[in-house]
């Protein structure tokens, strides 16, 4: 009996301490793995990657398999700048995701360029918001007026000028005779005044236009930020055995045809970490939209998840960190290469499943 009670005590003891050391590792297993990528929404442990490589996308939202993505009052970027003005997600200057861009910063970002009524800082410095100078048409400026002359001074007609030295103009003759003096005797009738013509001011000139801002500020809409640019780690996981497109970033670039330059200018980058939170936080206001069911409408976190868009690769990992379009010459070129490469992905995928 004291023997039973022995090992009953032995055993409840080694069952405890197995217990603690399950409870451990569980809370071990529950620890976020520090060398995983932080950018992904499924990051996958370093350890795992048995091969990598990252490619950037071109995604033309007005295409037609990407319109579901742009569907009116559903556009895509809309959602990304509103959460980013709303502080809801965070945005970045570029797709590395090292600095972040404040609300103010991002409104400047898309801001149309050349609304001001006005000159602008550099053009009033120059001189431009002065009135012009009066010229004669040959380089100089304008002489005094001449009226102001002819009161002082006549021209005999050989270019002479005979200056005026009475006060008052001789009185004309007639053609009867001499004129009569005037007589300095007052009348007893009171004389009436004569009336002097009005002044005619000269019409002042305007210049308030010249300095003039305009009132509001405008930003370019939804539907003319057409494109978004996808950063993803093409990685094949050797522990599960599969390929995974892990996407990193989304940047929505600004189109050429809306440029000065005539040059695509990026706008933000966004994680994709926090993208996919904020479209799962509502199913029902980020939709894919179908077209040809609406009751089968998705939302886009899924949409990115099933591959529901089209993006051409312009761009892998490289040592040089150059483009299709600037290692070949030619866009025709480039879209020939980029097209290669995706079928060599694909037949290099094929590959690792026999690895």
């Amino acid at each position: 009996m004291y023997v039973m009670r022995r090992m009953n005590g032995k055993t409840i003891a080694w069952s405890l301490l197995s217990l603690s050391l399950g409870t451990g590792a569980a809370f071990a297993q529950e620890k976020e793995d520090s060398t995983a990528n932080q950018f992904s929404s499924r990051p996958i442990a370093d350890g795992d990657v048995l091969m990598k490589r990252t490619l950037w996308r071109r995604v033309d939202l007005k295409e037609k398999q990407n319109i579901s993505m742009f569907s009116k009052n559903n556009e895509i970027t809309r959602y990304l700048l509103e959460a980013a003005k709303a502080g809801l997600i965070d945005a970045y200057t570029n797709d590395s995701c090292a600095t972040k861009i404040t609300s103010e910063e991002l409104h400047k970002r898309i801001l149309i360029p050349n609304q001001t009524a006005g000159l602008s800082e550099e053009e009033l410095a120059a001189g431009f918001g002065q009135p012009a100078k009066a010229d004669d048409g040959w380089g100089t400026t304008a002489k005094p007026d001449a009226t102001k002359q002819a009161a002082t001074s006549a021209d005999d007609g050989w270019g002479n000028t005979k200056k005026d030295t009475k006060p008052e103009a001789a009185a004309e003759d007639d053609g009867w005779g001499p004129p009569k003096k005037k007589s300095t005797k007052k009348k007893g009738k009171t004389e009436i005044a004569k009336e002097e013509p009005p002044v005619v001011e000269q019409p002042k000139v305007d210049t308030t236009f010249q300095t003039q801002v305009a009132v509001t500020e405008e930003e370019y809409f939804p539907e003319q930020l057409n494109i978004l640019e996808i950063k993803e780690d093409w990685t094949f996981d050797k522990k599960r055995s599969r390929l995974y497109n892990d996407i990193q970033t989304l940047s929505i670039i600004l189109p050429s045809e809306q440029t000065a330059t005539g040059l695509e200018l990026p706008v933000a980058s966004f994680r994709y970490k926090d993208v996919e939170r904020l479209f799962r936080s509502d199913p029902k206001k980020y939709i894919w939209y179908n077209t040809h069911n609406t009751a089968q409408n998705k939302n886009l976190a899924d949409a990115f998840d099933l591959r529901l868009f089209y993006g051409r690769i312009t761009k892998f990992s490289n040592a040089t960190d150059k483009a299709f379009l600037d290692i070949y010459n030619g866009e025709k070129e480039a879209l020939i290469k980029s097209l290669n490469y995706e079928q060599e992905l694909m037949e290099l995928e094929h590959g690792l499943w026999e690895y």
